[in-house]
């Protein structure tokens, strides 16, 4: 078809090679005549310019034709095919630039794919007059071009040849192949054959969280077996519909620790206590039997610093400028003022954590009431019941606030999930909430970030003090520093369990850190990685998870932070009331 207006350009329309209809779809009157087109098959010609050559010679030139998705162009660049089986349908649309409109062409695919290859399901569209119904030999041609071999349903097949046959004036979509699931790696644990009571901020099998007193100080026997170590099972591999097998999550399988008046006997799995004493349990691997000490008041001038090689209970508070270090469990009955508290164990602290030179260290869990001003670092999991007032906090394993906890400024950065209350207020600084994310390296990317503006200051400086020197010696080693700068920034890896710079190095202008994807071998799930906000979370709040960011333009409740199946950005869903 041409089309020739005066004074205008003279085009040549394509010639389209599939049929289509307009038909009504359902007996509800107010519906709109819906645009159906045949099946057609991979590699089938689209539109072409039939006869170009000639109308070119009369100044006629092709009417923009460009591909759309499923679409490419043909062996001669002007024609257009479907590049897999489908559905063909054309739209106008104008782009920038071109005046006349651009016609393209895409295909709806027959079978569609979930990510992963697990599941496959047909569209089935309204058959066309005088177009014949495809047969079983076609659609198994066409499941046969695309390698779909592995968990077809016969059953489902059946019902898409009857819907074919039946000529059903509606759009019908049929799951008709699943893959088998990968199955579930369990990692090896200790079971523990003896009452050690509850470990606050546990998440328990329903969804909710332990925040009971942990008990601590558990007394043990001599002789008496305290855990059993169970093995790691393997899952089984999965198989996707092409018949790809994805072998199971390797489980890990952890090194029982047993120390002091402990003893592991790997023959049949068993922890025993070799002598009488209280227990202490690191990390869920790390197994401690040690003598319990007991400070009936304060650590202050009567009892100066406290250096202990056992579990201790201080029943009163940790007055200022005093220390206390402890190979055990330690509890603290009151409150730690300025001070410095230093354990290999667990703590928990049941007053308040004040002063900016508190600084709380704990190779274990930590459960505290508050802490303003401070910095508390623990290599397990740490429960905040109260509050967190302008205070550094980092956990190697989750944290979790009680219910009608609140967090104002300072930090929050776990290497597992965070569950919170309130964060932030109208006049307070605003908080950084990472999750999945190793504290170590968070802030070796804050000081890049920070190295990175100071470098770029000091090559604008220079250029303003000395003119013309743009070209110099001097300039180009401040921008290869700078360019090292943005790299290293770009590369590190903030996930737990991943290398630190894991992922592949690449030109600086090349490398987008906001959507290029990062490796993350033996790194943690960061996928099931959460932030849960069960208060309200106020604008302005840096949330992280693993290698993303998301600064909140506005004030949300009730809200779950989590990144998109992407990885490549947070998003945020209403959270589920329990």
């Amino acid at each position: 078809m041409i089309e020739n207006q005066p004074d205008k350009q003279k085009f040549l329309k394509p010639h389209i090679h599939f049929k289509s209809s307009f038909m009504k779809i359902g007996e509800d009157y107010t519906t709109d005549k819906i645009a159906v087109t045949e099946l057609v098959k991979a590699q089938t010609l689209l539109a072409s310019f039939e006869n170009y050559e000639f109308y070119m010679k009369q100044g006629y030139d092709k009417a923009p034709l460009e591909p759309g998705e499923n679409t490419d162009f043909g062996e001669d660049g002007i024609s257009i095919i479907a590049t897999t089986a489908g559905y063909p349908k054309i739209i106008k649309m104008r782009l920038k630039g071109i005046a006349e409109m651009v016609s393209v062409i895409s295909v709806e695919p027959l079978v569609s794919v979930s990510a992963g290859g697990m599941k496959a399901i047909m569209s089935i569209h309204p058959p066309i007059k005088d177009v014949p119904p495809p047969t079983e030999a076609m659609v198994h041609e066409i499941l046969a071009e695309l390698g779909i071999s592995y968990g077809v349903n016969e059953d489902a097949l059946a019902k898409i040849f009857a819907i074919f046959k039946d000529g059903e004036v509606e759009f019908n979509k049929v799951t008709f192949a699943k893959g088998k699931a990968v199955g579930k790696s369990v990692d090896s644990y200790l079971r523990f054959d003896m009452e050690i009571g509850p470990i606050a901020g546990t998440l328990l099998d329903n969804g909710s969280i332990d925040f009971r007193d942990r008990r601590i100080m558990v007394g043990v026997n001599a002789g008496q077996c305290i855990a059993t170590k169970i093995p790691a099972v393997l899952g089984e591999p999965g198989i996707n519909i092409f018949g790809q097998e994805t072998a199971a999550r390797t489980p890990i399988d952890i090194k029982v620790q047993p120390l002091n008046d402990a003893k592991f006997n790997p023959e049949t799995g068993q922890v025993i206590a070799t002598k009488d004493g209280v227990l202490s349990i690191v990390n869920n691997n790390v197994i401690k039997v040690l003598s319990h000490q007991v400070i009936t008041g304060d650590v202050d001038y009567t009892t100066g610093n406290v250096d202990s090689k056992n579990c201790v209970t201080i029943n009163g508070s940790v007055q200022p400028g005093f220390k206390v270090n402890t190979t055990g469990d330690l509890k603290i009955g009151g409150s730690v003022m300025s001070t410095t508290i230093t354990g290999e164990a667990n703590l928990v602290i049941s007053g308040g954590i004040t002063g900016k030179n508190s600084h709380i260290e704990a190779a274990g869990d930590c459960d505290i009431h508050f802490i303003e001003q401070g910095t508390l670092h623990c290599g397990g999991l740490c429960v905040i019941r109260k509050q967190s007032y302008y205070s550094e906090i980092e956990a190697a394993s989750d944290i979790r606030c009680k219910p009608g906890s609140k967090i104002i400024g300072g930090s929050l950065v776990a290497g597992g999930s965070i569950t919170l209350f309130d964060v932030g207020a109208d006049t307070s600084n605003p908080s950084v909430i990472a999750a999945g994310v190793v504290a170590s390296r968070l802030k070796h990317f804050t000081e890049l970030k920070q190295s990175i503006v100071e470098q770029e200051e000091e090559i604008i400086s220079w250029l303003q003090r000395y003119k013309g020197t743009s070209n110099s010696k001097k300039v180009k080693q401040m921008e290869q520093k700078l360019a090292d700068t943005k790299l290293a920034r770009i590369r590190l890896n903030l996930i737990p369990g991943t290398g630190i710079y894991s992922r592949a190095a690449g030109p600086d202008d090349l490398i987008d850190p906001d959507t290029d994807d990062y490796k993350a071998e033996g790194g943690i799930p960061i996928e099931e990685i959460t932030i849960d906000v069960h208060g309200a979370i106020y604008r302005d709040t840096e949330v992280r998870i693993g290698n993303r960011s998301l600064k909140l333009e506005k004030t949300v409740t009730n809200r779950q932070f989590k990144l998109h199946p992407t990885g490549k950005r947070i998003i945020a869903t209403p959270l589920k009331k329990s």
